[in-house]
């Protein structure tokens, strides 16, 4: 290893991960409560049908999903002297915060007027902050970096502080609308001051962070020096990208069902659970997960331990399906879909670092943020698709916005999205984890590039 690597892996390294702490757990202030409370705003806050909120989430998911596939080749093209990712949460923060904060602004239109002015916020939303932002930030794991040690090290520390602030900004969602006046009112100053403070910590990161990977592996054929047909053409042949976006499809789809946990807390607990305390706990679940499965990860592999995670989550649902109106029943269940998850959260980033360093052995080009970007088109396709499904849902069971009581068609429905959609979600990641196999092939690959750079710095 040299002199470089070790420097990168001594204090300056140690910076990086409390940057990046602080940049994930800023980034989840925003975006964790996006899940929980979204969809609950648009029906009976913005009075829009549950049918429209479903096109309206799945069309301009879609279109985000591809604006990530453009927001990867510009951070792969980057020349900055700042690095390739860092400086776009440089340039973003504020026009994430401001378009978090127009998103909750309830507009005095008719139902027409409140449809688009939705739609136009929303994408706002979902390129400067779920785009714009989190992309960098996930692709910085590979680039900091390119030991396999240290970048889970770091994976599993971004994916704590990550839950660790949705853990936050859950927990007290209730007490702090109320605070703000409840109502309209209090999503807008509550989600206003939570993205405000969020970018804050997202800068904080890009102050504290480093790029090194390339000063690392100087002779690495970089996307920015080819033509984007060609780094597309060499992503589109890695078979892990593929199984990558898979799973991240998925593991978007599922949280996206949380969206239903307000709906499940009024109507089948009787208004006695709390929807923030109750995300607070599931996010609490993921976090201790995650160290849960840090030295399982560790002894049986990344996607071996993230599979084991998602089978309890799948048992969670379970029980919580035999006992549905059951309080004590839901805390139970929500444990267990939640440290479940952990498996999973802890190893993602890494997992597609490994998917970095395939792409560079078989096709000989280096593209962190083509792959991070697919990744994420995938898991936007995925939050579309599980935003949509539970507006439908409700939809197909004739929810009505802010009624008393709701009819046994509208309880079915609300049941399926909340219990039974993850369910079926989790079994389909387990089987793509099993197929994720490209960690057992790491040692080679790290070798043998190893052994094509000192061949090409000779």
């Amino acid at each position: 290893m040299s002199e470089l690597v070790k420097k990168s892996l001594g204090t300056d390294l140690r910076k990086d991960k409390i940057g990046l702490a602080f940049g994930n757990f800023g980034y989840n202030l925003g975006s964790a409560v996006l899940m929980t409370y979204l969809t609950y705003f648009l029906t009976d806050s913005m009075l829009i049908t549950a049918g429209a909120v479903s096109v309206l989430l799945f069309v301009e998911r879609i279109i985000d999903a591809f604006t990530d596939l453009w927001m990867g080749t510009l951070v792969d093209r980057c020349r900055s002297k700042m690095g390739k990712a860092r400086p776009w949460l440089l340039w973003m923060a504020a026009p994430a915060a401001i378009s978090m904060s127009l998103m909750f602004v309830v507009p005095p239109f008719n139902e027409t007027g409140r449809i688009i002015y939705a739609f136009v916020t929303y994408v706002m939303t979902e390129f400067f902050y779920l785009t714009a932002l989190a992309l960098p930030l996930a692709a910085l794991v590979s680039l900091v970096t390119t030991d396999s040690k240290q970048r889970l090290a770091i994976s599993q520390i971004t994916g704590f502080f990550m839950t660790l602030g949705a853990v936050a900004v859950n927990y007290f969602a209730t007490p702090m609308m109320k605070l703000f006046g409840g109502g309209n009112a209090g999503y807008f100053w509550y989600f206003t001051i939570m993205a405000v403070v969020g970018v804050v910590l997202v800068l904080i990161c890009f102050k504290l962070t480093k790029e090194r990977a390339h000063e690392e592996i100087p002779n690495a054929p970089r996307a920015a020096k080819m033509k984007f047909s060609v780094g597309a053409g060499a992503v589109l042949k890695n078979k892990y990208w593929w199984n990558a976006m898979g799973i991240y499809l998925m593991t978007s789809l599922v949280p996206s069902c949380w969206a239903a946990t307000v709906y499940y807390c009024i109507y089948w607990q009787n208004g006695q659970v709390d929807p923030g305390q109750l995300m607070s706990l599931l996010w609490g679940g993921i976090t201790a997960g995650i160290l849960i499965f840090i030295p399982i990860s560790r002894k049986i592999g990344k996607a071996n331990s993230a599979a084991l995670g998602l089978a309890f989550q799948a048992l969670g649902s379970v029980m919580l399906w035999l006992a549905p109106s059951s309080v004590a029943m839901l805390w139970i269940s929500t444990v267990f879909r939640s440290v479940g998850v952990g498996g999973l959260s802890g190893n993602m980033n890494a997992m597609l670092a490994d998917v970095v360093e395939y792409g560079e052995w078989k096709m000989g080009i280096r593209t962190e943020g083509m792959i991070y970007s697919g990744a994420s088109f995938g898991g936007k396709v995925g939050a579309g698709l599980g935003g949509a499904i539970v507006a439908a849902i409700l939809a197909w069971g004739q929810y009505v916005p802010n009624a008393a009581t709701q009819a046994p068609l509208a309880m079915s429905a609300i049941k399926v999205a909340f219990v039974g959609a993850p369910f079926i979600g989790s079994t389909l990641i387990i089987i793509m984890l099993l197929l994720f196999r490209v960690e057992k092939k790491m040692p080679q690959i790290k070798a043998e590039l190893e052994e094509r750079r000192k061949k090409a710095s000779a």
